[in-house]
């Protein structure tokens, strides 16, 4: 139980260490700049947040529009998230790209995740589609 309690209390004091604030978007990594600069208009972009903790840094950028871009500490593109506006996909894996067009020619995506092994992506008439870590197609998830 005081092993529990340690835990419990070493957790908390982590997470009152994790601090978001606002920081400029020259202070974004430049692979996160060149992101934005490439796929989006940086004069549409209404905050910059870092979410700065002991163990990691990851960054998002939040557009007028609502889209938001969460980066990694190394500022490589993690989620974009159109908020049901379509994204650009030039960023996202061809293979991707090319099965949402051929499968589902009338619809947009709205927002593409980047896991570990796999990348999930929702699209504009509401469907969840999950990719592996190459972009083949394996599943519409509910």
């Amino acid at each position: 139980m005081k092993k529990l309690l340690c835990l419990l209390m070493l957790g908390f004091g982590i997470m009152s260490f994790a601090q978001d604030r606002a920081i400029r978007f020259n202070e974004l990594p430049q692979k996160g700049q060149h992101f934005v600069k490439t796929y989006f208009n940086p004069k549409h972009i209404s905050a910059v947040i870092l979410d700065d903790d002991i163990i990691k840094k990851e960054y998002e950028v939040i557009l007028t529009n609502g889209t938001k871009i969460e980066f990694d500490g190394s500022g490589n593109w993690k989620e974009v998230d159109g908020k049901r506006n379509p994204i650009p996909a030039g960023f996202a894996p061809k293979s991707i790209v090319s099965y949402v067009k051929k499968s589902f020619p009338n619809t947009h995506i709205i927002k593409i995740e980047k896991k570990r092994f796999s990348y999930e992506v929702e699209l504009s008439n509401g469907l969840d589609i999950d990719f592996d870590s190459k972009g083949n197609f394996l599943r519409i998830d509910d």
